[in-house]
Protein backbone atom coordinates (compact mmCIF):
# COMPACT_ATOMS: atom_id res chain seq x y z
CA UNK A 1 0.00 0.00 0.00
CA UNK A 2 2.81 2.42 0.88
CA UNK A 3 4.48 1.77 -2.48
CA UNK A 4 1.25 2.56 -4.31
CA UNK A 5 0.78 5.74 -2.28
CA UNK A 6 4.35 6.85 -2.99
CA UNK A 7 3.92 6.24 -6.71
CA UNK A 8 0.64 8.18 -6.79
CA UNK A 9 2.24 11.09 -4.92
CA UNK A 10 5.16 11.11 -7.34
CA UNK A 11 2.82 11.08 -10.32
CA UNK A 12 0.85 14.03 -8.95
CA UNK A 13 4.09 15.90 -8.34
CA UNK A 14 5.24 15.27 -11.93
CA UNK A 15 1.91 16.49 -13.29
CA UNK A 16 2.10 19.60 -11.12
CA UNK A 17 5.62 20.39 -12.37
CA UNK A 18 4.48 20.08 -15.98
CA UNK A 19 1.46 22.32 -15.34
CA UNK A 20 3.47 25.00 -13.52
CA UNK A 21 6.10 25.18 -16.26
CA UNK A 22 3.40 25.27 -18.93
CA UNK A 23 1.47 28.23 -17.50
CA UNK A 24 3.49 30.32 -15.04
CA UNK A 25 6.34 31.54 -17.32
CA UNK A 26 3.82 32.58 -19.98
CA UNK A 27 1.61 34.45 -17.54
CA UNK A 28 4.65 36.20 -16.04
CA UNK A 29 5.97 37.31 -19.43
CA UNK A 30 4.92 40.75 -20.75
CA UNK A 31 1.84 40.98 -18.54
CA UNK A 32 -0.85 43.12 -20.12
CA UNK A 33 0.52 42.87 -23.65
CA UNK A 34 -1.16 40.91 -26.42
CA UNK A 35 0.88 39.24 -29.15
CA UNK A 36 -0.33 39.26 -32.77
CA UNK A 37 -1.02 35.54 -32.86
CA UNK A 38 -2.98 33.43 -35.38
CA UNK A 39 -6.06 35.59 -36.13
CA UNK A 40 -6.97 39.03 -34.79
CA UNK A 41 -10.71 38.26 -34.69
CA UNK A 42 -10.08 35.75 -31.90
CA UNK A 43 -9.42 38.76 -29.66
CA UNK A 44 -11.61 41.38 -31.31
CA UNK A 45 -14.86 39.41 -31.63
CA UNK A 46 -14.62 35.62 -31.20
CA UNK A 47 -18.42 35.23 -31.20
CA UNK A 48 -18.70 36.81 -34.64
CA UNK A 49 -15.81 34.71 -35.94
CA UNK A 50 -17.48 31.50 -34.75
CA UNK A 51 -20.86 32.56 -36.15
CA UNK A 52 -19.35 32.93 -39.63
CA UNK A 53 -16.92 30.00 -39.52
CA UNK A 54 -19.45 27.33 -40.66
CA UNK A 55 -20.10 29.22 -43.91
CA UNK A 56 -17.61 29.13 -46.78
CA UNK A 57 -18.98 32.27 -48.43
CA UNK A 58 -18.19 35.62 -46.80
CA UNK A 59 -20.16 38.44 -48.47
CA UNK A 60 -18.67 41.33 -46.47
CA UNK A 61 -15.08 41.09 -47.75
CA UNK A 62 -13.87 42.04 -51.24
CA UNK A 63 -17.38 42.01 -52.75
CA UNK A 64 -17.68 38.45 -51.50
CA UNK A 65 -15.10 35.70 -51.23
CA UNK A 66 -14.62 32.09 -50.18
CA UNK A 67 -13.01 31.95 -46.76
CA UNK A 68 -9.66 30.27 -46.10
CA UNK A 69 -9.37 27.88 -43.12
CA UNK A 70 -12.04 29.73 -41.12
CA UNK A 71 -14.01 26.53 -40.60
CA UNK A 72 -11.15 25.14 -38.51
CA UNK A 73 -11.72 27.80 -35.85
CA UNK A 74 -14.92 26.06 -34.83
CA UNK A 75 -12.80 23.77 -32.63
CA UNK A 76 -10.87 24.12 -30.35
CA UNK A 77 -9.30 27.58 -30.53
CA UNK A 78 -12.49 29.55 -31.27
CA UNK A 79 -14.52 28.19 -28.33
CA UNK A 80 -11.50 28.63 -26.05
CA UNK A 81 -11.27 32.38 -26.72
CA UNK A 82 -15.05 32.77 -26.66
CA UNK A 83 -15.10 31.08 -23.25
CA UNK A 84 -12.40 33.43 -21.96
CA UNK A 85 -14.38 36.45 -23.12
CA UNK A 86 -17.58 35.05 -21.61
CA UNK A 87 -16.03 34.89 -18.12
CA UNK A 88 -14.48 38.35 -18.47
CA UNK A 89 -10.79 37.45 -18.67
CA UNK A 90 -8.46 39.99 -20.31
CA UNK A 91 -7.45 39.03 -23.84
CA UNK A 92 -3.78 38.75 -22.94
CA UNK A 93 -4.60 36.30 -20.13
CA UNK A 94 -6.75 34.17 -22.46
CA UNK A 95 -3.91 34.12 -24.96
CA UNK A 96 -1.38 32.97 -22.34
CA UNK A 97 -3.81 30.34 -21.05
CA UNK A 98 -4.30 29.08 -24.61
CA UNK A 99 -0.56 28.75 -25.18
CA UNK A 100 -0.10 27.15 -21.77
CA UNK A 101 -2.85 24.64 -22.48
CA UNK A 102 -1.16 23.64 -25.75
CA UNK A 103 2.12 23.14 -23.87
CA UNK A 104 0.36 21.21 -21.12
CA UNK A 105 -1.27 18.95 -23.69
CA UNK A 106 2.13 18.20 -25.21
CA UNK A 107 3.77 17.46 -21.85
CA UNK A 108 0.98 15.27 -20.53
CA UNK A 109 0.80 13.55 -23.92
CA UNK A 110 4.43 12.44 -23.70
CA UNK A 111 3.82 11.27 -20.15
CA UNK A 112 0.82 9.18 -21.21
CA UNK A 113 2.69 7.85 -24.25
CA UNK A 114 5.63 6.64 -22.16
CA UNK A 115 3.33 5.19 -19.52
CA UNK A 116 1.65 3.29 -22.36
CA UNK A 117 5.07 1.85 -23.21
CA UNK A 118 5.55 0.78 -19.59
CA UNK A 119 7.91 3.57 -18.45
CA UNK A 120 8.03 4.66 -14.81
CA UNK A 121 10.06 7.04 -12.69
CA UNK A 122 11.84 10.33 -13.32
CA UNK A 123 12.67 9.55 -16.94
CA UNK A 124 9.03 10.15 -17.84
CA UNK A 125 9.19 13.68 -16.40
CA UNK A 126 12.49 14.45 -18.15
CA UNK A 127 11.14 13.34 -21.53
CA UNK A 128 7.88 15.25 -21.01
CA UNK A 129 9.68 18.51 -20.22
CA UNK A 130 12.23 18.03 -23.02
CA UNK A 131 9.40 17.79 -25.55
CA UNK A 132 7.16 20.43 -24.02
CA UNK A 133 9.96 23.02 -23.84
CA UNK A 134 11.76 22.16 -27.08
CA UNK A 135 13.05 24.91 -29.44
CA UNK A 136 10.42 23.79 -31.96
CA UNK A 137 7.99 26.02 -30.04
CA UNK A 138 9.84 29.14 -31.14
CA UNK A 139 8.98 28.52 -34.79
CA UNK A 140 5.27 29.11 -34.19
CA UNK A 141 4.47 30.33 -30.69
CA UNK A 142 4.95 33.99 -31.61
CA UNK A 143 2.58 34.28 -34.60
CA UNK A 144 1.06 30.91 -35.52
CA UNK A 145 0.37 29.06 -32.27
CA UNK A 146 -2.53 27.10 -33.78
CA UNK A 147 0.04 25.21 -35.89
CA UNK A 148 1.43 23.81 -32.61
CA UNK A 149 -1.70 21.72 -32.11
CA UNK A 150 -0.45 18.75 -34.20
CA UNK A 151 2.85 18.96 -32.25
CA UNK A 152 0.91 18.71 -28.99
CA UNK A 153 -1.22 15.89 -30.37
CA UNK A 154 1.59 13.68 -31.68
CA UNK A 155 2.38 11.80 -28.43
CA UNK A 156 -1.34 11.16 -27.86
CA UNK A 157 -1.66 9.78 -31.40
CA UNK A 158 1.34 7.50 -30.92
CA UNK A 159 0.00 6.22 -27.61
CA UNK A 160 -3.39 5.51 -29.17
CA UNK A 161 -1.77 3.78 -32.15
CA UNK A 162 0.15 1.53 -29.75
CA UNK A 163 -2.95 0.84 -27.67
CA UNK A 164 -4.92 0.08 -30.84
CA UNK A 165 -2.30 -2.53 -31.72
CA UNK A 166 -2.57 -4.15 -28.31
CA UNK A 167 -6.34 -4.00 -27.92
CA UNK A 168 -8.64 -5.10 -30.77
CA UNK A 169 -11.76 -3.06 -31.34
CA UNK A 170 -12.76 0.48 -32.16
CA UNK A 171 -12.29 2.27 -28.83
CA UNK A 172 -8.73 3.50 -29.28
CA UNK A 173 -9.06 4.19 -33.03
CA UNK A 174 -12.15 6.28 -32.20
CA UNK A 175 -10.16 8.26 -29.64
CA UNK A 176 -7.42 8.65 -32.27
CA UNK A 177 -10.00 10.25 -34.55
CA UNK A 178 -11.18 12.63 -31.83
CA UNK A 179 -7.60 13.77 -31.22
CA UNK A 180 -7.03 14.47 -34.92
CA UNK A 181 -10.35 16.32 -35.01
CA UNK A 182 -9.09 18.53 -32.19
CA UNK A 183 -5.58 19.26 -33.45
CA UNK A 184 -5.94 19.34 -37.23
CA UNK A 185 -8.85 21.52 -38.32
CA UNK A 186 -7.00 24.74 -39.13
CA UNK A 187 -3.87 23.50 -40.91
CA UNK A 188 -4.20 20.21 -42.75
CA UNK A 189 -0.58 20.06 -43.95
CA UNK A 190 0.74 20.16 -40.38
CA UNK A 191 -1.60 17.36 -39.35
CA UNK A 192 -0.67 15.19 -42.33
CA UNK A 193 3.06 15.68 -41.78
CA UNK A 194 2.83 14.94 -38.06
CA UNK A 195 0.52 12.05 -38.95
CA UNK A 196 3.51 10.30 -40.46
CA UNK A 197 4.47 9.49 -36.85
CA UNK A 198 1.72 6.93 -36.19
CA UNK A 199 2.29 5.50 -39.70
CA UNK A 200 5.98 4.98 -38.97
CA UNK A 201 5.15 3.47 -35.58
CA UNK A 202 2.71 0.96 -37.06
CA UNK A 203 5.00 -0.01 -39.95
CA UNK A 204 7.98 -0.49 -37.66
CA UNK A 205 5.85 -2.62 -35.33
CA UNK A 206 5.35 -4.97 -38.25
CA UNK A 207 8.96 -4.87 -39.39
CA UNK A 208 10.40 -5.72 -35.96
CA UNK A 209 7.64 -8.30 -35.38
CA UNK A 210 6.40 -6.70 -32.18
CA UNK A 211 2.96 -7.07 -33.78
CA UNK A 212 1.81 -9.41 -36.58
CA UNK A 213 1.23 -7.75 -39.95
CA UNK A 214 -2.42 -8.82 -39.94
CA UNK A 215 -2.99 -6.81 -36.78
CA UNK A 216 -1.00 -3.85 -38.13
CA UNK A 217 -3.13 -3.75 -41.28
CA UNK A 218 -6.38 -4.09 -39.32
CA UNK A 219 -5.34 -1.31 -36.94
CA UNK A 220 -4.31 0.96 -39.79
CA UNK A 221 -7.64 0.40 -41.50
CA UNK A 222 -9.67 1.23 -38.39
CA UNK A 223 -7.63 4.36 -37.70
CA UNK A 224 -7.94 5.45 -41.34
CA UNK A 225 -11.70 5.06 -41.35
CA UNK A 226 -12.11 7.07 -38.15
CA UNK A 227 -9.64 9.73 -39.30
CA UNK A 228 -11.63 10.37 -42.47
CA UNK A 229 -14.96 10.28 -40.62
CA UNK A 230 -13.89 12.85 -38.01
CA UNK A 231 -12.05 15.04 -40.54
CA UNK A 232 -14.73 15.43 -43.19
CA UNK A 233 -15.88 18.75 -41.70
CA UNK A 234 -12.60 20.48 -42.56
CA UNK A 235 -11.69 18.34 -45.58
CA UNK A 236 -14.83 19.46 -47.41
CA UNK A 237 -14.11 23.06 -46.44
CA UNK A 238 -10.60 22.86 -47.88
CA UNK A 239 -11.92 21.28 -51.09
CA UNK A 240 -14.46 24.09 -51.56
CA UNK A 241 -11.85 26.74 -50.85
CA UNK A 242 -9.37 25.16 -53.27
CA UNK A 243 -11.97 25.03 -56.04
CA UNK A 244 -13.59 28.44 -55.61
CA UNK A 245 -11.36 30.62 -53.41
CA UNK A 246 -8.21 32.61 -53.97
CA UNK A 247 -5.09 30.60 -54.95
CA UNK A 248 -3.65 30.99 -51.47
CA UNK A 249 -0.85 28.49 -52.06
CA UNK A 250 0.42 30.58 -54.97
CA UNK A 251 0.24 33.83 -53.01
CA UNK A 252 2.21 32.77 -49.93
CA UNK A 253 5.75 31.46 -49.40
CA UNK A 254 7.09 29.19 -52.12
CA UNK A 255 8.99 25.99 -51.59
CA UNK A 256 12.38 27.55 -52.38
CA UNK A 257 11.97 29.86 -49.38
CA UNK A 258 10.99 26.95 -47.15
CA UNK A 259 13.79 24.73 -48.44
CA UNK A 260 16.54 27.32 -48.05
CA UNK A 261 16.03 27.40 -44.28
CA UNK A 262 15.51 23.65 -43.82
CA UNK A 263 19.14 22.72 -43.30
CA UNK A 264 19.96 19.47 -41.53
CA UNK A 265 21.78 21.15 -38.58
CA UNK A 266 18.91 23.55 -37.93
CA UNK A 267 16.32 20.81 -38.14
CA UNK A 268 18.42 18.63 -35.84
CA UNK A 269 18.11 21.21 -33.08
CA UNK A 270 14.37 21.62 -33.61
CA UNK A 271 14.30 24.75 -35.77
CA UNK A 272 14.62 25.20 -39.55
CA UNK A 273 11.30 26.91 -40.33
CA UNK A 274 11.88 29.88 -42.67
CA UNK A 275 9.78 32.37 -40.67
CA UNK A 276 12.04 31.96 -37.63
CA UNK A 277 14.94 33.63 -39.47
CA UNK A 278 13.04 36.58 -40.96
CA UNK A 279 14.39 40.08 -40.43
CA UNK A 280 12.79 43.51 -40.79
CA UNK A 281 13.64 47.13 -40.12
CA UNK A 282 12.86 46.64 -36.44
CA UNK A 283 14.83 43.41 -36.08
CA UNK A 284 13.94 39.74 -36.20
CA UNK A 285 10.36 38.67 -36.78
CA UNK A 286 10.85 36.21 -33.90
CA UNK A 287 12.83 37.94 -31.17
CA UNK A 288 14.41 34.81 -29.59
CA UNK A 289 15.95 33.95 -32.99
CA UNK A 290 18.88 36.22 -32.21
CA UNK A 291 19.64 34.33 -28.99
CA UNK A 292 19.45 30.98 -30.76
CA UNK A 293 22.11 32.06 -33.23
CA UNK A 294 24.45 33.24 -30.45
CA UNK A 295 24.68 32.16 -26.81
CA UNK A 296 22.00 29.43 -26.97
CA UNK A 297 23.66 27.75 -29.95
CA UNK A 298 25.81 25.24 -27.98
CA UNK A 299 22.93 24.13 -25.74
CA UNK A 300 20.48 23.77 -28.61
CA UNK A 301 22.90 21.37 -30.32
CA UNK A 302 24.12 19.75 -27.10
CA UNK A 303 20.80 18.25 -26.02
CA UNK A 304 19.98 16.41 -29.29
CA UNK A 305 23.60 15.23 -29.49
CA UNK A 306 23.28 13.89 -25.96
CA UNK A 307 20.07 12.16 -27.02
CA UNK A 308 21.86 10.41 -29.90
CA UNK A 309 24.69 9.37 -27.59
CA UNK A 310 22.18 7.84 -25.20
CA UNK A 311 20.46 6.11 -28.13
CA UNK A 312 23.77 4.41 -29.02
CA UNK A 313 24.43 3.25 -25.46
CA UNK A 314 21.06 2.41 -23.93
CA UNK A 315 18.87 -0.41 -25.21
CA UNK A 316 15.16 -0.52 -24.52
CA UNK A 317 12.20 -2.22 -26.11
CA UNK A 318 11.03 0.53 -28.47
CA UNK A 319 14.39 2.04 -29.37
CA UNK A 320 13.96 1.06 -33.04
CA UNK A 321 10.56 2.75 -33.19
CA UNK A 322 11.96 5.99 -31.77
CA UNK A 323 14.99 5.99 -34.08
CA UNK A 324 12.65 5.45 -37.04
CA UNK A 325 10.64 8.51 -35.96
CA UNK A 326 13.80 10.62 -35.82
CA UNK A 327 15.12 9.45 -39.20
CA UNK A 328 11.83 9.99 -41.02
CA UNK A 329 11.29 13.35 -39.33
CA UNK A 330 14.70 14.66 -40.40
CA UNK A 331 14.56 13.23 -43.93
CA UNK A 332 11.15 14.70 -44.69
CA UNK A 333 12.02 17.96 -42.93
CA UNK A 334 15.13 18.48 -45.07
CA UNK A 335 13.08 17.79 -48.19
CA UNK A 336 14.74 19.33 -51.26
CA UNK A 337 17.46 21.29 -49.47
CA UNK A 338 19.61 22.55 -51.12
CA UNK A 339 16.95 23.55 -53.62
CA UNK A 340 19.23 23.91 -56.66
CA UNK A 341 21.17 20.70 -56.01
CA UNK A 342 19.03 18.31 -53.97
CA UNK A 343 19.60 14.64 -53.33
CA UNK A 344 17.66 12.11 -55.46
CA UNK A 345 15.01 11.95 -52.72
CA UNK A 346 15.02 15.74 -52.44
CA UNK A 347 14.45 16.01 -56.18
CA UNK A 348 11.23 14.07 -55.73
CA UNK A 349 10.14 16.55 -53.06
CA UNK A 350 10.93 19.46 -55.37
CA UNK A 351 9.01 17.99 -58.29
CA UNK A 352 6.06 17.22 -56.04
CA UNK A 353 5.75 20.88 -55.04
CA UNK A 354 5.15 21.82 -58.67
CA UNK A 355 1.65 20.41 -58.24
CA UNK A 356 -1.05 22.04 -56.11
CA UNK A 357 -1.32 18.98 -53.84
CA UNK A 358 2.44 18.90 -53.34
CA UNK A 359 2.66 22.65 -52.77
CA UNK A 360 0.13 22.29 -49.95
CA UNK A 361 2.75 20.13 -48.15
CA UNK A 362 5.63 22.53 -48.84
CA UNK A 363 6.21 23.34 -45.15
CA UNK A 364 8.20 20.15 -44.60
CA UNK A 365 9.81 21.37 -41.31
CA UNK A 366 6.40 20.88 -39.69
CA UNK A 367 7.20 17.17 -39.59
CA UNK A 368 9.88 17.92 -36.98
CA UNK A 369 7.79 16.89 -33.95
CA UNK A 370 8.74 13.31 -34.90
CA UNK A 371 12.46 14.05 -34.44
CA UNK A 372 11.88 16.30 -31.42
CA UNK A 373 9.88 13.58 -29.69
CA UNK A 374 12.63 11.07 -30.46
CA UNK A 375 15.23 13.32 -28.84
CA UNK A 376 13.00 13.85 -25.80
CA UNK A 377 12.45 10.11 -25.34
CA UNK A 378 16.16 9.38 -25.50
CA UNK A 379 16.91 12.12 -22.99
CA UNK A 380 14.30 10.54 -20.73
Amino acid sequence: MSGTTTRATRDRFHQAVIAVLAYVPLLANDAGRLAADTKAYLYLDPARLLARAPYMWQPEFGLGTVTHQNIGYLWPIGPFFLGGEAVGLPDWVVQRLWLGTVLLGAGLGVRWFLRTLGWKGGGVLVASLAYMLSPYLLNYVDRHSVILLPWAGLPWLLALAQRSLRTPGWRHPALFGLVTLTVGGVNASSLLLVGLGPVVWLVWSGLDRSAPWRRVVATTWRIGVVFVATGLWWMVGLAVQAAHGLPTLRLTENYRVVSDAATAPELFRGLGYWYFYGQGRLGGWVEPATSYTRWALPLSFGLPLLGLLIASLVRFRHRGHVLALMVVGLLVGVGAHPYDAPSPLGRLFRELTLTDAGLALRSTPRVLPLAVLGTAVFLG
